[in-house]
């Protein structure tokens, strides 16, 4: 039987540019807030105007707000796969069992039917 791993390899992926991305933004954040208290005539500050009217801190907060975002979605977007796989495998389990003492929960809510009776009104 093949073994699946836990993650797939676009996960692997996207976690690994989302992370390095978060990263990126948290050097940014790092690079503002160093320039709030640096010297205005150094080489950071002077980038720092460079970058125009954000500068490195609130591109920082930018990037890093986009990085949590795209990993939120991603997370939602397997988290959903995963508990689909897992509901798939319990249902299996509990139909091969041969004793069938397994439970699977499973959540349902009656219906009351009520017949109506209509009067004709041709009568």
């Amino acid at each position: 039987m093949k073994k699946k791993l836990p993650l797939s390899i676009f996960e692997i992926v996207a976690y690994s540019i989302l992370g390095l991305l978060g990263l990126w933004g948290l050097i940014y954040i790092a690079l503002g807030v160093s320039c709030e208290f640096i010297k205005h005539n150094s080489d950071l500050a002077i980038a720092n105007n460079k970058l125009g009217t954000l500068g490195f801190l609130y591109q920082g907060f930018i990037i890093l707000g986009v990085a949590v975002v795209a990993t939120t979605i991603v997370l939602l977007i397997f988290a959903k796969t995963s508990d689909r796989d897992y509901e798939k495998a319990q249902r299996r389990a509990a139909r091969l069992s041969k004793d069938n003492k397994q439970v699977v929960d499973v959540e349902s809510t009656p219906v009351e039917e009520t017949k109506e009776v209509t009067e004709n009104p041709a009568e």
